[in-house]
């Protein structure tokens, strides 16, 4: 009696069978089988001269085989405009004070450097900040003598 009832709940005919589809895969096929059989009558009641040929067969085939487009259900109540929906999920603000709490306690959590990380840190970045200095110095002296070869530096 167990097994039935589980069987029943997992959607299953009968015990020991596998599940069924459900009703909405079953109008999904129904839909593509009614598709069918009009691709099928249309293009039959377009030739008056009889059977179809090797190409429309093909054709009403291929036709049957392409993806069904499911239909929307009917929700059964309207959908919420956007301002209602906003003003129903809205949270309480935090005030200053809590804000302040709250920062104090995420930076306990913080890792911070030890002395000589920050010392490392100082370095790595004086001499990137030293280098980019110089790149940028070179291309402006570079540029300028350019300028004053093509358009003349001295006076006339």
């Amino acid at each position: 009696m167990a097994d039935e009832l589980d069987n029943a709940a997992d959607g299953a005919d009968a015990p020991g069978e596998p599940a069924g589809e459900s009703p909405a895969e079953e109008s999904v096929q129904d839909g593509a089988a009614d598709e069918l059989e009009d691709a099928a009558d249309e293009i039959a009641d377009s030739e008056s001269a009889g059977p179809l040929s090797e190409a429309e067969a093909i054709a009403a085939s291929v036709a049957a085989e392409r993806p069904v487009r499911k239909q929307a259900e009917a929700k059964g109540k309207a959908t919420p405009k956007q301002r209602q929906a906003v003003a129903e999920e809205k949270e309480k603000r935090t005030g200053p004070i809590e804000f302040v709490r709250q920062s104090i306690e995420e930076l306990k959590k913080v890792n911070w450097p030890s002395l000589d990380q920050w010392r490392q840190y100082f370095l790595v970045v004086l001499v990137f900040v030293l280098a980019v200095i110089a790149y940028v110095s070179l291309i402006d002296l570079g540029f300028g003598a350019l300028i004053l070869q093509l358009f003349g530096g001295g006076a006339s």
